[in-house]
């Protein structure tokens, strides 16, 4: 074959396995980097959409909170005498505002102002250090917008001015100061309107919050105003745009045209442009009674007019810039493209070595067949023994196989006693053999002794050189030493005939033919045999091993694919964990912030009802001994009292007491159960008391089990047993039980929803939850609902990961399966449920009492089959 043809046919060879095993790997690559793309993008979407949702909740529950603020102050008992002409109240009431101040932190000013707009209380709080504001210092404010626009309201409205800037002296006040005002009137006992009290809230509390929000994202936070201007951006320089001239264009939609158009004619969505990735929602944190305006730009000029409360509203937006996501896809892309190389380097390597053997092979077939030209004369067994090894060797590619296929053919038709294969391996200056594969005559009656190569040294020799060594009758044979064929006779042979087999690998191997039960002499065809047996196993032995360092290698780039497949599989499960935990952290500590918010408050009015209550009886005591001393009291005086009913007073104004000092304990109670739930304290394994924890989480569960214009009625029966203290992280099993009696809540909900109302009254909806002690080591809880229970194919699938029956954005699909988690890892405990169609659900947790007691029970899937 001339070096042109052997190259273009190597080329050839090499194309036709490297090309096709290339294209896999690459529509296997493209695969991987496909999901991995939709996966990122549908995370970031997600997350984007809670954070905006948060945002939304939190801007909302600021507003209320403010709000609540503004009707305490607005129904100070102070604040009232002084309406009623009692004397000297201001002080008192200026004391009250400056606690309030000093508490809250929230308020730049808090004021109560007359109906002419002079101040007569004004607490500052003095960057920290609230001040109450002496009387020569008080103002006239009867030409800000803030006042008009609330002295026009009603009893219980409350005005909301918009979000601006401070402006002192008809300027914007340096350095900014963002504020929001809440003003509401002020009535006298007879219904007269006598002023209106007034907080300026630091609308940088509220923007603060704001940022903390975006502050490690990946997504840049905005917030802007109805028309588009930033309250908060991503460029200081570029906020405030309504309050400064020279900024009335710098506006969201100047910079995102395309972008606004969606933004400002949808309540919220996500979409997708060439700008971004944008993520809105419209808050409209105005309530029913609450009133605002356009507000004035300039320090005494009025409001333009008076704005419907809907229209009183901000957008929060949220952009993923084109940069972060190309560098989130580009990252993973590298990481593919680095793998990607690497496979095709291997793919080549062995393609390569692959085109090289079958060359070679069609090399040695061609020389194969001139050989056999001028060895027409050979006899057919030769033909015969040339066909069928080419045959076996042809038809696999396991070198166990092939040379077993070898040494039994061989032996067959030459009709020998043994043929045996050794591998030869040299260390240093040793040399050893390892027999391979062997076949014997079945007819031997007795076996052979041992090889002749590993006994004799000439004979290793003579293989490690790779010379062809051939015996008729070893017992005269010159070649040998008289000490070689005594060994040999010794061991029982008497003709012998040995041929190296070199590789192209470097690998040597002998085949060596024995006889022992009379002398065989070897003919010079069944020696050119022999050595055409030798050409051709080395190839077989090339292409074998070159086809199992393929194996090993597209195996390896299977193992590595799968490998990555599972990493990216449990990148996502733990991130969506991650973020449930943190919903779940959020929560506790919105919940332990208003029970501490709640608490203070509480514990004061709780506190001075001991001495109000003190104050009435000395006072009603009093009012008994004047009407003792004084029996013919004045017509003025009886007129009074008829007109007030002493007599009703003194026998309600004690149960009036009576029933506050019962509210009093009861929201006390409703604080200690928040605190209970939340459990933010304790962060270690602890003793526990399970029903306080059930009883909080029905608690804050409270208000979906009541009959609305939407949901029907749930009865919640608690048939607790006799438990002890279970040691336990508090603060996750409440969060077990909140998912558990929360998914209940769902299903009857669900379920009601498609039955008519006298199926409900039939079978009203009811929760059942169960505590009990079993085998003095463990307790149980069951909670069970008479919904519509499920398949046992959905039972199966309950504690997988993202797996939910609820309709999209429902549900996450992780609330069960992190209680599973919390209960099995966290507690050593075990999870089932039972549950049939029509049968309702009963969910069993089952939990030791002390850690050192761990259940041996089975996994959560098999426990789910019960």
């Amino acid at each position: 074959m001339s070096p042109q043809i052997h190259s273009r046919v190597l080329v050839k060879n090499f194309l036709t396995v490297f090309l096709p095993l290339s294209a896999l790997v690459g529509v296997v690559i493209g695969t991987i980097y496909y999901q991995q793309v939709q996966t990122e993008l549908v995370l970031l979407k997600t997350n984007e959409l809670r954070k905006v949702d948060l945002e939304t909740k939190v801007i909302s529950g600021d507003f209320h909170s403010v709000v609540s603020d503004l009707m305490v102050l607005s129904k100070q008992n102070e604040l009232q005498r002084i309406l009623e002409g009692v004397d000297r109240q201001e002080q008192a009431l200026s004391q009250e505002f400056l606690l309030f101040s000093r508490y809250k932190k929230l308020y730049d000013q808090i004021r109560f102002l007359d109906q002419s707009g002079k101040e007569v209380v004004r607490v500052n709080f003095n960057q920290g250090e609230p001040e109450i504001v002496p009387e020569e210092k008080l103002q006239v404010q009867a030409k800000r917008y803030w006042f008009n626009d609330t002295l026009r309201l009603n009893q219980g409205q409350v005005f909301v001015s918009p979000l601006d800037l401070n402006i002192e002296r008809g300027q914007v006040e340096q350095p900014l100061k963002p504020m929001i005002r809440f003003g509401t009137p002020v009535f006298d006992s007879r219904g007269q309107k006598r002023g209106v009290v007034v907080l300026n809230y630091f609308g940088a509390k509220l923007l603060d919050n704001f940022n903390q929000a975006f502050a490690n994202a990946s997504s840049q936070g905005m917030l802007l105003n109805a028309d588009g201007y930033w309250l908060k951006g991503t460029k200081p320089e570029d906020e405030w745009g309504f309050m400064f001239p020279a900024r009335k264009n710098r506006t969201f939609g100047t910079a995102f045209p395309q972008a606004w158009q969606q933004i400002s004619q949808q309540e919220s969505g996500q979409f997708q442009t060439a700008e971004g990735m944008f993520t809105f929602t419209t808050v409209c944190p105005l309530v029913e009674g609450q009133k605002s305006s356009t507000g004035a730009g300039q320090a005494f000029a009025p409001s333009q007019n008076q704005i419907d409360p809907k229209s009183y509203h901000w957008k929060i937006v949220s952009r993923v810039s084109p940069e972060t996501l190309t560098t989130k896809l580009n990252r993973f892309l590298s990481q593919l493209l680095l793998l990607y190389a690497g496979l095709i380097g291997l793919i080549g390597i062995g393609s390569l070595l692959l085109a090289r053997a079958s060359v070679n092979r069609q090399m040695a077939q061609l020389e194969l067949k001139q050989s056999e030209v001028q060895l027409r004369k050979l006899v057919e067994r030769e033909k015969i023994l040339k066909t069928r090894l080419s045959s076996q060797i042809r038809n696999s590619l396991d070198l166990n196989t092939i040379l077993s296929t070898v040494v039994v053919e061989v032996r067959e038709l030459l009709q020998i006693d043994r043929c045996q294969f050794f591998w030869c391996h040299q260390e240093d200056e040793s040399t050893s053999f390892e027999l391979s594969q062997q076949a014997c005559a079945p007819d031997l009656t007795e076996p052979l002794g041992c090889s002749p190569i590993q006994n004799v040294e000439a004979l290793s020799e003579a293989v490690m050189q790779g010379n062809l060594l051939c015996f008729d009758d070893i017992a005269t044979d010159s070649w040998l030493d008289f000490k070689s064929r005594n060994l040999l006779v010794t061991l029982g042979f008497k003709s012998l005939l040995t041929v190296s087999v070199q590789t192209q690998s470097d690998r040597l191997g002998v085949i060596v033919c024995e006889h022992s039960r009379e002398l065989r002499p070897w003919s010079d065809d069944e020696v050119e045999i022999i050595r055409g047996v030798a050409d051709q196993l080395a190839i077989a032995i090339d292409q074998a091993q070159l086809y199992n360092q393929s194996r090993a290698a597209t195996a390896a780039a299977t193992t590595q694919a799968e490998q990555l497949n599972q990493v990216l599989h449990n990148l996502k499960e733990t991130q969506s964990q991650l973020i449930q935990t943190e919903k779940m952290s959020s929560l506790g500590q919105l919940v332990a912030g208003v029970a501490h918010e709640i608490n203070n408050p509480v514990n004061f009015i709780y506190g001075n009802l001991t001495h109000v209550n003190e104050y009435m009886l000395g006072l009603l005591k009093l009012v008994e001994l004047y009407q003792k001393t004084n029996a013919s009291p004045t017509h003025e005086i009886q007129v009074h009292i008829e007109a007030i009913d002493l007599d009703f007073m003194i026998e309600d104004l004690p149960k009036i007491l009576t029933s506050m000092e019962m509210g009093a304990n009861r929201i006390r109670e409703i604080v200690l159960s928040l605190r209970n739930f939340s459990r933010l304290d304790e962060a270690d394994m602890k003793p526990v008391n399970i029903h306080e924890g059930i009883d909080s989480t029905l608690l804050i569960l409270q208000n979906r089990f009541k009959q609305t214009s939407g949901n029907t009625a749930i009865e919640i029966l608690k048939e607790y047993g006799d438990i002890p203290l279970v040691e336990c992280y508090a603060g996750q099993l409440n969060q077990v039980f909140m998912n558990l009696i929360g998914n209940a809540i769902d299903a009857l909900d669900s379920y009601n929803s498609k039955r008519t109302l006298e199926e409900i009254e039939a079978k009203p909806s009811q929760i059942v939850i169960r505590t009990e002690l079993r085998n003095l080591d463990r307790i149980t809880v069951q909670i069970a609902d008479n919904g519509p229970g499920m398949t046992e194919v959905i039972k199966q699938r309950l504690f997988d990961p993202f797996f939910t029956t609820k309709a999209a954005g429902k549900g996450t699909g992780l609330g069960l399966a992190i209680s599973a988690q919390i209960v099995t890892e966290k507690h050593n405990g075990a999870i089932w449920c039972i549950s049939e169609p029509g049968q309702g659900a009963e969910f069993w947790v089952e939990i030791p009492i002390n850690q050192s007691s761990k259940l041996g029970t089975a996994s959560t899937a098999t426990l789910s089959r019960i």
